[in-house]
């Protein structure tokens, strides 16, 4: 009885230098579109940012809360509330525009309309204003 052994076939250099180059290629080609995503999802960020800062009301999602929308827009979050017709409890502020429009049972749609109008008629009346950037001189050193 003859006892067959199986050996595997031992890989060259060349083919080692292949396979370990194909890999590195693949991994860069991975790292690129990773660092690709990264930078315009922090460019799309920062643009919202800025269209919330001038008052586009147009960002408003289903899926934030009426204390997110207010930090966003830097709008009481009483007076969003209270144009809902509201209250102001801990179910309420964890509830997200969604939530809030199925228990009403009405689209979200509406429920985002209500704050968009609340917000503009807000900013009618209270103008954004950024905060101002400190300016000194070079060594200077600011008072208050």
């Amino acid at each position: 009885m003859s006892m067959q052994t199986h050996t595997t076939p031992k890989l060259t250099i060349q083919q080692r230098f292949l396979i370990i180059s194909f890999f590195l290629i693949l991994s860069l080609g991975a790292t690129i579109i990773a660092t690709n995503a990264t930078i315009n999802a922090v460019q799309n960020v920062h643009q919202h940012q800025v269209m919330a800062h001038k008052g586009d009301v147009h960002l408003i999602r289903q899926w934030m809360t009426i204390p997110y929308v207010a930090h966003v827009y830097q709008v009481p979050d009483t007076i969003l509330y209270s144009s809902l017709k509201l209250k102001n409890d801990a179910i309420t502020r964890h509830s997200t525009l969604q939530t809030i429009a199925l228990q009403r049972k009405q689209p979200p749609e509406t429920v985002i309309s209500k704050l968009q109008t609340t917000i503009l008629e807000y900013r009618k009346l209270h103008p954004f204003k950024p905060y101002p950037t400190p300016s000194t001189q070079r060594g200077e050193s600011i008072t208050l």
